[in-house]
């Protein structure tokens, strides 16, 4: 064999880049970031990416690393007692099915719960077939999403990650740093502002880099950005700003919004928010009058108090604004037109409804109950024969329930837990009550590429094969396109990928007749026959696949809600027994409540150089962010009595955390930002998992500390205190 190069598609975060790598004689050297002539402007931009990313540069050690889990491991002895015997994948697959099947028929099929984050590449789709078979409706998936569940009511499709054109001319950043999340798109943007003249609007409480550079900052206070979001909003509407062909011939609930906003006017906004009345003002003009425009939101507006309405408002500005769907703005996405999506095989026709129905905390907390995404389909199949993809819009058990119901068995016991490429001990709030809650499962198997603290209190452990080692078909969940990668090497050792564990549980548990395909290989291949290509040939190929998306496609057939409009008054939330338009609600739990605590926490702070809490065991990672950290003001330390470098202890109501301190001028004077998913390898105590893991001190009350429409966690916003250890 020689060197040759080969197409990835990575796994490392949640970004999905493809890139090439190098392989020589079967061994994984690393990308291939070398600059060729002849790229285009986005192969470039996409190889300046990889070659500035530092886990990219990390994948070797990753791949060879000599802790990486390579046979599958059984407990011997107590739970968490770090005791372990290898067995084979048979044994472990077959004592598995059998403790699975043993739990279902005490319990029912409910009391399994399966964990999964999505990234590794591990096909999550598979997964959804096999639970569906298996007739559980309980799946602990990412943190966030709200915003396509959201804007799938609001317009029957889902509007999330916007895709800039070079017709777009407002871009607006609400709670979004780009230049450190997505720099390749930021240098995209700054390009556009110097030739095309494009306006860059950022609202961000932190002094960030892309607020500096922004043509207009909002610095809201924490929490305050519904207000803000209704105060623009009522500026547009007064002002006779807002597309009236749009809005009355494609806009349902105008006149109950207008009714609304009166509630808002912008020196109240101001006195909310702590913005001069007359930059909202002018803000709002420039937006509303600067078309087309898009907004570009993630998890920052996600995991902070009163979401949901920030983000039934965000939906608002871009709709009244004439945004929706058009070319630059905001664009509703659609499957693949031909390739097999997730909808055509995850089977969640094969779960009933009763079984739906028993999702935990869909009674309290509808947004992702299969109750609303069986609304969402009804509207949705007005316009087309093609299901409608739920894998991030329905079936999320409430999390914090969930782990509950794990202790105490309200609403009905949960004995068992599939975690895959999932780390909840470190990624979910309430880490000790999280410990308490696995410590009490019946059966417990974790499916992962490192020892992981959750992994050491499973009963068993199953080695994963790591994005390198697998193919990916990436782009049939939400998105019109499609992109795959091919294996850069076999799985090394046992490792396996997770489609493995899924068909071969499946089969033990009476689902053979539906895992004909023994291979994710050969399911890609059924999922590509529409293009009349196999995998391999879509990989020798382009490994990619982009059909024009219409625009406008609401003139056809209306949008996909009840009302055939785009619903600035939501008639799906009104069903579900919320208030159908969105409002500012002050909440206790910002700083200031309490007088012993009165900063500010994020808990959510990312660290370029890992992805949640992967990394830490890769020396050249280690060897940038050595230290788990938390930055605040100078101003904020030098009352309190903290210097640069001091180690600190961040207290809330339920617990303290360890970090070291950064001055940053990002931050407010009233808030402290802490780095998420921190644990050290090295230590091997359990107070390890918990003495610098931010989401240890982060509440998860369902009373107090979830969002009261979608359930999320209030990562960003619970009261804190910080002192010098």
């Amino acid at each position: 064999m020689s060197k040759e190069t080969k197409k990835i598609v990575c796994g490392l975060c949640a970004s999905h880049c493809t890139y090439g790598v190098i392989v020589e004689n079967g061994e994984f050297l690393g990308p291939d970031v070398e600059k060729k002539p002849g790229l285009s402007p986005m192969a470039e931009v996409q190889r300046q990416v990889t070659a500035a990313c530092p886990r990219a540069h990390a994948a070797r050690e990753f791949i060879y690393h000599r802790d990486r889990l390579n046979y599958p491991l059984k407990r011997l002895g107590e739970r968490g007692g770090g005791r372990w015997e290898r067995i084979s994948w048979g044994q472990a697959l077959d004592e598995i099915a059998s403790k699975l099947e043993a739990v279902k028929g005490k319990y029912g099929a409910e009391t399994m719960a399966i964990a999964t984050s999505g990234e590794q590449n591990c096909a999550d789709e598979y997964r959804v077939r096999f639970q569906n078979l298996f007739g559980s409706p309980n799946f602990l998936g990412p943190s966030c999403g709200t915003g396509m569940v959201l804007s799938h009511m609001m317009s029957g499709a889902v509007i999330f990650i916007p895709h800039p054109y070079l017709e777009t001319r407002c871009v607006t950043f609400l709670g979004v740093n780009p230049a450190r999340s997505v720099p390749g798109l930021w240098r995209g943007i700054l390009e556009m502002r110097k030739y095309l003249g494009l306006k860059i609007i950022v609202i961000d409480p932190r002094d960030t880099t892309s607020a500096r550079e922004a043509d207009i900052w909002l610095r809201p206070r924490a929490g305050t950005d519904a207000a803000l979001l209704l105060g623009m909003i009522r500026t547009i509407i007064d002002e006779n700003l807002y597309d009236k062909e749009f809005v009355e011939k494609w806009c349902y609930g105008f006149d109950k919004l207008v009714q609304r906003v009166q509630d808002y006017p912008i020196e109240k906004v101001a006195a909310i928010t702590g913005i001069p009345a007359e930059q909202i003002r002018e803000t709002a003009r420039i937006y509303a009058r600067t078309k087309p425009g898009l907004i570009f939101h993630l998890t920052g507006v996600e995991e902070q108090p009163n979401s949901t309405r920030t983000l039934q408002a965000r939906y608002i500005l871009s709709g009244i604004a004439g945004n929706i769907d058009i070319k630059g703005g905001d664009v509703m996405m659609a499957l693949h037109p031909t390739v097999r999506s997730v909808p055509e095989m995850d089977l969640h026709e094969m779960l009933s409804p009763e079984q739906q129905d028993k999702l935990i905390g869909a009674d309290r907390f509808p947004m992702y109950s299969w109750r609303t995404f069986r609304m969402i389909e009804e509207n949705a199949r007005r316009l087309s024969d093609r299901p409608v993809n739920g894998i991030w819009l329905a079936g999320f058990a409430h999390a914090a329930s969930t782990f509950r119901a794990m202790i105490h068995g309200n609403p009905y016991p949960v004995k068992a837990l599939l975690t895959i490429a999932k780390n909840p001990l470190l990624t979910f709030p309430n880490s000790r009550l999280v410990w308490e809650a696995l410590m009490n499962l019946d059966i417990h198997v974790a499916m992962d590429v490192f020892m992981t603290p959750t992994c050491r209190i499973a009963d068993y452990v199953l080695p994963a094969a790591c994005s390198f080692e697998k193919p990916f078909l990436h782009g049939v969940e939400i998105y019109p396109f499609i992109h795959g990668g091919e294996a850069a090497i076999e799985p090394l050792f046992e490792r396996k990928p997770e489609y493995y564990l899924w068909r071969e549980l499946g089969t033990r548990l009476g689902q053979q007749d539906y895992w004909q395909w023994k291979t994710i290989e050969e399911a890609y291949d059924w999922r590509l026959e529409p293009l009349r290509l196999t995998f391999k040939q879509f990989i020798a190929g382009d490994a990619h696949d982009a059909p024009p998306l219409p625009l406008k496609k609401y003139e056809a057939k209306g949008f996909g809600t009840p009302t055939g409009k785009y619903e600035l008054y939501c008639t799906t939330l009104e069903k579900l027994g919320y208030d159908p338009l969105p409002s500012y609600m002050p909440t206790d739990t910002l700083a200031g409540s309490e007088q012993d605590l009165p900063l500010t926490l994020i808990g959510g702070g990312r660290n370029r150089n890992y992805y949640h809490s992967q990394g830490r065991q890769l020396e050249s990672l280690r060897k940038r962010s050595v230290h788990p950290t938390a930055q605040i003001s100078p101003e904020t330390g030098t009352q309190l009595g903290i210097a640069e470098g001091d180690w600190i202890w961040i207290e809330t109501r339920i617990g303290k955390a360890k970090f070291k301190c950064e001055y940053s001028k990002d931050m407010t004077p009233q808030a402290i930002q802490a780095e998420h998913g921190w644990w050290a390898p090295e230590d091997d105590s359990w107070e390890s998992f918990f003495q610098s893991n931010v989401n240890a001190i982060i509440d998860d009350d369902p009373d107090t500390c979830c969002d009261p429409v979608s359930g999320g966690y209030l990562f960003r916003g619970q009261p804190c205190r910080a002192y010098k250890t």
